[in-house]
């Protein structure tokens, strides 16, 4: 039994969640059971996702007492542990090992004063152990080739082709955009369209699962918005290019090979749009809310005429993510519980 502690809304999004998800259903189709630990009631789609994985939810009474999670998850024979957000301190962390379970520990930020677990997965582009030294015993798994994608993401990747007149843009801002930037960024890649002399192309934009947002009635020939997407994989397989914060999506981005400009929505995507233009794999606009519509529309326009650019960009996203990451995962904590943490 694989017990899994995670949060989704509309203030922190649905990352954490999906991706542990991806996790899970992994661990199931390899014959293994699951179970889902939230603070708070979660999202209908991740629930959805839940259900027809055939993984039990729960919610915590006191969500931030590792022990109670502990104690929770022991209770259903759980083999490991597995903990995902902010709320996991070392504090939390220390309660939860009590009770003697090994702890899988999935982090971003690479900032906390130590990692009491067992195993430590930063998936990020920049991520590296030797951000980890001195801080944690755990074995550490680092960088994208340990990217969590769903079982719906990884099927028939089809190849990606990078036409010289690009038509359709994909606009995403993860579950929640919590800066409210899907319609700027929607706005920005219709005008850049325009600029660019392909006033036939097309932006699809999507409102994600956690976001009230009400796209305008009004939003013009060239923008369609998409609520309650079934198949996100077609999404960005139809799309030349994608406009996207830097958060998981980048992973499913990257999968299909995607010429992709990234922004930051909060600031724990700065360093993966960094680390991803840093690495040749994308354009980096910084933080959304700096960027002037002007120099955003200038950026996308740019990418437009470049199709030597989107190749190299292509290429380059593609090389990082293979859709294994979360077999890689199940391999190295099989390979704890054998004693040779290895896999």
């Amino acid at each position: 039994m694989l017990a899994i502690r995670a949060d989704a809304d509309g203030r922190i999004g649905l990352g954490h969640a999906m991706r542990c998800f991806a996790l899970a259903e992994t661990w199931c189709a390899q014959g293994g059971e699951a179970v889902f630990f939230s603070g708070a009631a979660l999202p209908d789609p991740v629930l959805a996702r839940l259900d027809g994985a055939g993984i039990e939810h729960r919610v915590l009474s006191a969500p931030d007492n590792g022990h109670d999670f502990a104690e929770a998850a022991a209770g259903t024979g759980a083999r490991w542990l597995v903990i995902d957000g902010s709320f996991a301190t070392p504090g939390y962390l220390d309660l939860v090992g009590k009770a003697g379970l090994p702890v899988l520990l999935l982090d971003d930020a690479a900032s906390a004063e130590r990692y009491p677990c067992d195993l430590l997965l930063n998936q990020n582009v920049q991520a590296s152990p030797d951000q980890y030294t001195g801080r944690t015993g755990a074995r550490v798994l680092a960088g994208p080739g340990f990217a969590l994608i769903r079982a719906d993401m990884r099927r028939a990747v089809p190849p990606r082709t990078i036409p010289e007149r690009p038509q359709r843009i994909l606009v995403l801002v993860g579950g929640a955009d919590p800066g409210g930037h899907l319609e700027a960024l929607a706005q920005a890649a219709a005008q850049a369209l325009l600029k660019a002399g392909l006033g036939d192309g097309h932006v699809d934009a999507v409102i994600g699962p956690a976001s009230t947002w009400q796209p305008p009635a009004d939003a013009g020939p060239m923008i369609a918005y998409h609520r309650g997407v079934k198949d996100m994989g077609a999404l960005i397989a139809k799309a030349d290019l994608a406009i996207s914060s830097a958060g998981s999506t980048v992973w499913e981005l990257s999968l299909q090979g995607t010429p992709m400009i990234l922004g930051a929505s909060v600031p724990v995507e700065e360093p993966v749009g960094a680390g991803m233009a840093a690495r040749g794999a994308a354009l980096y606009l910084r933080r959304f809310s700096d960027c002037l519509p002007e120099q955003l529309v200038a950026e996308i326009v740019r990418l437009l005429q470049d199709s030597a650019m989107r190749r190299k960009l292509s290429a380059t996203a593609s090389a990082l993510v293979d859709g294994r990451g979360a077999e890689r995962v199940i391999d190295a904590m099989l390979g704890i519980e054998a004693g040779t943490g290895i896999p």
